[in-house]
């Protein structure tokens, strides 16, 4: 079934997030800023100890306990799929980007250009032959930097990413890790059918807080990376020699080349 653009563009937007209390100052203001943007925010506090007071100056919120509903830490942020029973744009975010106004508008039309089967985002990897390490075989569009066109990409970042609810039925009580989100999600997309898309836009438009926190997957992923490395290979075995995925040249905003998405 496709989904029309009208169709899409009268969905409810719904934002969701996880935080953790050491970033609970841009967590603060990435509410701020998405919060204007959609009819919903679900918000999944993960270690806190009391619920923050300046959530009671927002309505059209949800505000859960990760540890009340399966203390699946980041992962919990995909457990908002489970309250919509009608199709909605999804919007994943962070607790540590400063997002700007036209954000989610954006991604918005970006899944209308493909009838809603996408999932788009702006952080994006493109895993690179011999396919042997996840955090170094890859070309990595980072969301603060420029990019000339939407590219297919095998992974997003999660927290900069958007899809419809009705093709991405995402349950984390299913996952067997809670860790590793981004690789999860490119996995279950694929397997549907679902490219994953990194958005055209200018230098900036999405802007780091912080980055390199102690406390960061990526961090923990640096460290060891056999794991995703493992699950890397397991996403492009689901590809067919007919769905290439290009890389880029040197600079990204120059001419693609065509790479094998086969392990």
């Amino acid at each position: 079934m496709t989904v029309t653009d009208e169709a899409i563009a009268r969905m409810p937007r719904v934002a969701t997030i996880a935080t953790m209390p050491s970033r609970i100052e841009s967590f603060q203001k990435v509410l701020a800023a998405i919060h204007a943007q959609v009819a919903h925010v679900f918000i999944y506090l993960d270690g806190y100890a009391e619920v923050p007071s300046f959530l009671g100056g927002f309505d059209r919120i949800t505000v859960r306990r990760a540890e009340d509903v399966g203390n699946l830490h980041a992962s919990s942020r995909f457990l908002c799929l489970q309250d919509c029973r009608d199709p909605v744009v999804v919007v994943s975010v962070d607790d540590d980007i400063i997002y700007p106004p036209d954000y989610v508008e954006r991604l918005v039309q970006a899944l209308q250009r493909r009838q809603g089967k996408a999932v788009v985002g702006v952080f994006g990897r493109v895993f690179l032959p011999p396919h042997q390490s996840y955090t170094s075989d890859a070309a990595t569009f980072h969301f603060a930097n420029a990019l000339d066109r939407d590219w297919h990409v095998h992974e997003l970042g999660t927290g900069t990413s958007a899809f419809i609810s009705s093709y991405l039925p995402l349950n984390p009580k299913d996952w067997d890790r809670n860790d590793m989100d981004d690789i999860i999600v490119a996995t279950e997309a694929q397997a549907r059918g679902l490219p994953r898309i990194a958005v055209a836009r200018a230098a900036g438009w999405l802007r780091p807080h912080s980055e390199g926190q102690a406390d960061s997957l990526w961090t923990k992923t640096l460290a060891d990376d056999s794991e995703q490395a493992r699950r890397m290979r397991a996403l492009l075995s689901l590809y067919s020699d007919r769905q290439p995925v290009r890389k880029p040249a040197k600079r990204l905003h120059g001419g693609p080349q065509p790479i094998r998405t086969r392990a």
